[in-house]
């Protein structure tokens, strides 16, 4: 993954498996950790928050 580099920890390797339990315990269905690591991919490709705003809106 470009934004780590392809350098972590063994315990890296969890956290988005984690952070996908924990946001679906607390607000229900839609982040699994296939989606969160879509959301990574996106991040990686469009850094500039401004883009991503714009193009979510033009997309909706």
């Amino acid at each position: 993954m470009t934004i780590l580099q392809n350098k972590r920890g063994e315990y890296g390797k969890q956290i988005v498996l984690s952070l996908s339990r924990n946001l679906t315990e607390n607000y229900g269905r839609g982040w699994s950790e296939k989606n969160l690591r879509h959301c990574l991919y996106i991040v990686a490709a469009f850094p500039d928050f401004e883009i991503v705003s714009t193009l979510s809106r033009q997309l909706s």
